[in-house]
């Protein structure tokens, strides 16, 4: 994967990555200094990066975009829409929700029914679960692979490129599964002293697999930490009211703060 990131000093930037085997660019992180918007810049620091793709990688045909929000049907009409995830944010302090946390996941072991250990995978099993056709048709939201905001169609080589992350991967079963989860490691930023990120990205329409597995990441992702913690889950429409209410009930959580949703967007370079 390679990538050009763009920089008007003090305005905008934004980032392009090639990937799918050179033939994909992605436009991440768009970002115009507030007292700069409404004067087109977005439209022309995004021009003059597909204009850099074009001469210097002609072999890219397709460029894909991750928009949040909802779009009308004309404002699709230069795009494809590849498939769309919702947002739920939270946040809180690990000491006082970790007690919980082990205490839900008790809980559903002695239910029997209501839980399976989820699967941590290792690099080994990785290409292959998620490279699975029946994975790629029925559980990859439009055959598509998001870790936090990026969307790599299931191929090989992008495969060896998140492998060299710090990314926690489960499934339910390394056969047939239902649900896929990818966490991102921890990291520090600075909305409050101490704070931590950790975004789940949620594969799949089963609600208490999916459930297992974002109660799994959040207990081995945070294992070693203390204070204050946002978490983001990256999930199925489906799913999101269902989850809400899972976090209410069992963990004592509230959502931080409505996000719109995710959209992938596809069209021809």
């Amino acid at each position: 994967m390679k990538a050009i990131v763009v920089v008007y000093w003090q305005v905008a930037l934004v980032s392009t990555n090639i990937m799918d085997d050179g033939h994909t660019v992605v436009l991440e992180g768009l970002r115009v200094a507030p007292k700069e918007r409404g004067k087109g810049i977005a439209g022309l620091i995004q021009g003059y990066s597909l204009d850099l793709i074009r001469k210097q990688f002609p072999e890219v045909k397709v460029r894909r975009h991750n928009r949040s929000g909802h779009f009308e049907a004309e404002s699709l009409s230069k795009f494809r829409l590849i498939c769309r995830q919702e947002i739920l944010a939270l946040h809180f302090n690990l000491e006082e929700v970790r007690p919980k946390l082990d205490a839900a996941i008790a809980r559903l072991k002695v239910s029997g029914t209501e839980w399976e250990d989820p699967i941590l995978l290792q690099a080994s099993d990785v290409k292959r679960v998620f490279l699975n056709p029946s994975v790629v048709d029925n559980v990859l939201p439009g055959r598509t692979i998001i870790q936090d905001w990026s969307p790599y169609k299931p191929l090989e080589s992008n495969l060896e490129t998140l492998l060299k992350r710090d990314l926690f991967w489960m499934a339910d079963s390394k056969e047939e599964p239902k649900v896929l989860t990818l966490g991102t490691a921890p990291y520090r930023i600075p909305i409050e002293a101490e704070c931590h990120r950790f975004n789940v990205n949620i594969f799949g329409k089963h609600f208490p697999h999916a459930r297992n597995q974002f109660l799994a990441q959040l207990q081995h992702g945070t294992s070693a930490l203390q204070g204050p913690l946002y978490c983001l889950l990256y999930l199925e429409p489906s799913l999101w009211k269902e989850m809400l209410s899972f976090c209410q009930s069992s963990l004592g959580l509230h959502k931080e703060r409505d996000i719109e949703g995710q959209n992938v967007l596809e069209t021809e370079m």
